[in-house]
């Protein structure tokens, strides 16, 4: 009976023995995969940091590009510092001055370039052949979970569709396209209503006017319009549903940006989209 007890006694040890080593392991292994998810993702922080740096080497230079604008009778606005070229005022704050020639020598898929003051978003804006593989790697084509902020694989690459989609990851650390999940906050929306989208042939400013969540198995944005009746039943029904409110007006010549992004809701198929108008950033002058 004795004998008994020892080896209950010593059952139990052994148990209370595993139990604390399986602890330990899980402890270990979770440890391990947060650091390794903070280093990954402090990974692609630095790389997208680095762009920065990049656009302003491979940046053409001010003036030529000024002149050809001048050239071709297309000149910026909206903008607070200016330069004079050839007598003719140039603002030119938000002009983005980028070589996309030499860009695409290290992006071969860059369209375009979108940022947002004081936020993350300061981005290459790359398109692939589908939508997946941008997902998971960087514009360069190096694998990497943060992925890159990319143009829906249907839409035109000059940005010339009425409606025009662009992606990009919801990052916990508020990187890619984190930060739109702030626009439920009014007063966030007022001090960001806008961004800038920089491409090839053109600059625009984005006016952003809805935001509104949908289930990605029940409806998606539209890739266009069947008429304006469509377009204005479209713009009712997401301002109804916007998350913030906005007074800017929107007609059927507009053509729309959808950003969009995945939530922190637990829903996988549920997605956050920011939208709003594209207007370019300079006036025609005879």
């Amino acid at each position: 009976m004795e004998a008994g007890r020892i080896n209950n006694n010593e059952n139990k040890i052994r148990t209370l023995y595993i139990i604390l080593g399986l602890s330990i392991v899980t402890i270990v292994f979770f440890t391990a995969a947060i650091v390794w998810d903070i280093y990954t993702i402090r990974q692609g922080q630095v790389f997208y940091a680095s762009l920065s740096s990049q656009v302003n080497q491979l940046s053409a230079q001010p003036v030529e590009y000024l002149s050809n604008l001048i050239r071709d009778r297309e000149i910026y606005v909206e903008i607070e510092t200016e330069i004079e070229i050839e007598g003719i005022e140039v603002k030119e704050d938000n002009v983005s001055f980028i070589d996309f020639d030499k860009m695409r020598e290290i992006f071969p898929n860059i369209v375009g370039w979108i940022k947002s003051e004081d936020t993350f978003i300061n981005y290459p804006i790359v398109q692939g052949a589908d939508n997946y593989f941008y997902l998971s790697y960087l514009p360069d084509g190096t694998y990497h979970p943060m992925g890159s902020i990319f143009l829906d694989y249907r839409n035109l690459a000059d940005f010339s569709d009425s409606a025009i989609l662009i992606y990009g990851h919801d990052m916990r650390s508020g990187d890619m396209f984190g930060s739109l999940k702030y626009y439920a906050d009014q007063l966030y929306y007022e001090k960001h209503y806008s961004m800038f989208i920089f491409t090839p042939m053109r600059d625009y400013k984005l006016i952003l006017f809805a935001g509104y969540i949908l289930d990605s198995d029940l409806e998606v944005p539209p890739m266009s319009f069947h008429g304006s009746k469509d377009f204005e039943e479209y713009i009712a029904d997401i301002r109804s549903r916007s998350i913030f409110t906005s007074g800017t007006e929107v007609s059927f010549e507009d053509r729309l940006v959808f950003l969009a992004t995945c939530t922190r809701s637990g829903k996988i198929n549920e997605r956050l989209i920011i939208v709003g108008k594209l207007v370019e950033m300079y006036s025609q002058h005879s």
